[in-house]
């Protein structure tokens, strides 16, 4: 038996439907895209303007592209 609002979240399998899936992974893939680039930006502000390197902005350049190009595998021999 599981809770009431448990089976009304699994409800949601009805109202979204492939297309709003695709939407939302389109949505997702081009946000991560967009914080890659400005964290990017940012970096080389950091790097020409203040002359100084901020190890933790490049990596979460690197762990976001890491994560992008390892997702785009697994879900290419996956499915």
């Amino acid at each position: 038996m599981t809770h009431p609002i448990l089976s009304r979240i699994l409800m949601l399998d009805r109202i979204a439907d492939e297309r709003h899936r695709e939407h939302q992974r389109r949505s997702t893939s081009a946000a991560a895209i967009i914080g890659m680039l400005t964290l990017f930006v940012l970096l080389q502000y950091h790097v020409l303007v203040e002359h100084h390197v901020p190890w933790d902005l490049i990596l979460v350049i690197y762990a976001m592209g890491a994560t992008k190009i390892v997702l785009m595998f697994w879900y290419r021999f996956k499915y």
